[in-house]
């Protein structure tokens, strides 16, 4: 699906509704790429040896799919909120998010912020990535290095993993990750009135490794985005009720 800031457009998509003075417009800001990392054993001083790979993705189901949970979520717990769902059209509008923010106020490209302004909203909610420190799941804690941001998958094909429930022993694993700011804006004064951080990684160990399997090829392709996803919807439906309770506001 081609990529639009078009908010009508996208609300016809997503079931939202697009009324000319919405409370909340909401943008997604996560699924243009993925952020596929491979641990490298650090050296020396060298804070982050991991390898980095930026895996384009053609289209735009990961932030459709951010945008679906938020709609569902403002019209169960802001009853008779008027939303209106944004997707943005340009490579340019993912680089860089730091620039976002400044502070506590945002500034956003001219062509998001003239769409927001367009719809007359009071609110934004914006997801974007957060770039923070490789912490994995698994039983006992987490574990990982260096860092990682927005959404893909930390491959580690060396650390020993054991499934409690049989005992058997994975060496390797992949680790789906969603790392996310999700933040309240006060559209007339352009500053964050609440952020929400998620940073969410579950393993995935590799326990066919004696049949050369490797840590990318122990999810299956269609595992890889329904795992992502559903963790994806899974954050955004616990961490924006609280951003849009009354007492956040």
């Amino acid at each position: 699906m081609k990529r639009y800031l078009l908010a009508s457009i996208a609300g016809l998509l997503l079931g939202g509704s697009a009324h000319a003075a919405p409370s909340y417009a909401v943008l997604s800001l996560v699924g243009d790429k993925l952020d596929v990392v491979t641990y490298q054993m650090a050296t020396g001083s060298k804070l982050d040896a991991n390898s980095h790979n930026a895996l384009a993705l053609p289209q735009d189901e990961f932030d459709l799919a951010a945008l679906r949970a938020i709609n569902r979520t403002l019209k169960t717990k802001v009853p008779g909120a008027q939303v209106a769902l944004l997707a943005a059209s340009r490579a340019e509008d993912f680089a860089d998010q730091d620039r976002i923010f400044d502070g506590g106020r945002v500034a956003l490209p001219a062509e998001i912020d003239a769409a927001v302004q367009r719809e007359g909203a009071a609110n934004l909610l914006l997801v974007t990535k957060h770039h923070g420190e490789a912490r994995m799941r698994v039983m006992q804690g987490r574990i990982g290095s260096g860092r990682v941001e927005g959404l893909g998958f930390y491959l580690d094909g060396t650390t020993e993993l054991e499934d409690h429930d049989t005992g058997k022993r994975a060496v390797g694993f992949i680790a789906p990750f969603v790392y996310v700011d999700v933040s309240l804006v006060d559209v007339a004064t352009r500053s964050v009135v609440r952020r929400k951080t998620i940073m969410a990684g579950r393993t995935v160990g590799v326990y066919d490794s004696a049949q050369g399997v490797k840590a990318w090829d122990a999810l299956s392709a269609a595992d890889k985005v329904s795992t992502l996803t559903s963790m994806l919807v899974e954050e955004l439906d616990a961490a924006v009720p609280d951003l849009v309770a009354p007492a956040a506001r």
